[in-house]
């Protein structure tokens, strides 16, 4: 029987990695922290326009509740951020700071980030093809994403990937796990090719179940391209065909939903490892995982807002013109939260599965394509 190769040995400098885990992740969410809490104050005297609290903002938790809330709940954000940072910085991911950071975290993204972040994404996505076609929409987009309101939540956006990164910094160092890669001191072998073939059991069933989901917007826009209106009545549809540019914009968000359901299938495929043939100048080449992982996240990051948007809209008497017009569009915007929800496991997964053999701790092993994890399964 062949024997398992050592444990690699340990850090030469153990006490340098704890200088680069205090030092990166705990400042990032020291500033953020800090910046929550002078948008907070700048708020509160009206030095900057409150853009939270707007009565037709889709799927505002703080629509009807006044300008103090938002301001308030800012203020506290900020403040138990610069805690939690601080906390972090003295004693390298105490449970207190992590629960801290989690907690953070799920608040920014169900209440601070709404469904404007998913159209924001959306627009930018079809822009280099619709933007030429139609007249005044890239005017339009840039006017968008300049707005108090668009670049709130962008700031808030930005929030949910730093607490989400200290709450794993935290649980890293509570664990005495390597900083960079997280691989816990007693890695083996074994363990690390059971990690991946788990990996990539949860993120099939992921992709299968976002994937599907995903089809299911483009499914009421890609039919008005024969004329078929989906959700709507047919003097509804005469009214918006009227206008061709209308209809070119709701077929291209359409189109992206069907890409986004197809780029799915490379977190669980060769072509999500090694570049496939037909990209010129890189058929073969690694993918770099933040390639993957960043948009991924990020687009997993609206869903769930715009799910959880969605969900607002119908519990406050669905005032939003798309979800008031049929129970068809309930159904589809209110299911972007589990696609949304789907997408952020598989690219757990795939993130999990795409760790190689860490330069810091020296564990780990070769990058492996999802069929020789397979086989090694079998």
């Amino acid at each position: 029987m062949t024997a398992l190769p050592p444990l690699p040995a340990p850090p030469a400098d153990p006490g340098h990695e704890r200088h680069d885990r205090a030092t990166a992740v705990p400042w990032a969410a020291l500033a953020w922290s800090a910046a929550a809490l002078a948008l907070g104050l700048g708020w509160l005297s009206g030095v900057l326009p409150l853009s939270v609290a707007d009565e037709e903002g889709f799927g505002s938790l703080f629509a009807g509740r006044g300008e103090a809330l938002p301001v308030v709940l800012v203020l506290a954000m900020g403040a138990v951020g610069v805690v939690c940072s601080v906390l972090m910085l003295r004693g390298g991911g105490p449970r207190a700071a992590q629960v801290g950071a989690w907690a953070l975290a799920v608040l920014i993204l169900l209440v601070f980030v709404d469904g404007n972040l998913l159209a924001l994404f959306g627009y930018t996505m079809i822009m280099p093809v619709v933007g030429w076609i139609v007249p005044g929409l890239a005017q339009t987009w840039v006017t968008a994403l300049l707005a108090p309101d668009s670049l709130t939540g962008l700031f808030f956006t930005a929030g949910v990937g730093v607490w989400v990164l200290a709450a794993l910094a935290c649980r890293r160092a509570g664990r005495r796990s390597c900083a960079r890669c997280g691989r816990s001191p007693r890695w083996s072998a074994a363990v690390e090719r059971g990690t991946r073939v788990r990996a990539l059991r949860v993120g099939r069933i992921a992709v299968a179940v976002g994937a599907a989901t995903a089809l299911v917007y483009p499914s009421i826009r890609i039919p008005w391209l024969f004329g078929v209106p989906v959700g709507m009545s047919r003097e509804d549809f005469a009214v918006l065909s009227a206008d061709p540019f209308t209809l070119v914009i709701g077929v291209g968000l359409g189109s992206a939903g069907i890409v986004g359901a197809v780029l799915m299938l490379g977190l669980v495929q060769r072509w999500g490892v090694r570049f496939p043939r037909w990209t010129a100048g890189l058929a073969g080449r690694r993918v770099p995982v933040p390639l993957a992982v960043v948009p991924a996240t990020l687009v997993a990051v609206a869903l769930v807002a715009m799910g959880r948007s969605s969900v607002t809209e119908v519990l406050a008497g669905g005032a939003g013109s798309m979800l008031s017009s049929s129970t068809v569009h309930v159904v589809v915007f209110s299911s972007m939260g589990l696609w949304g929800t789907a997408l952020g496991v598989a690219t757990a997964a795939y993130l999990v599965r795409r760790r190689s053999e860490c330069g810091r701790c020296g564990r780990g092993l070769p990058e492996a394509e999802p069929r020789d994890i397979r086989a090694a399964a079998a």
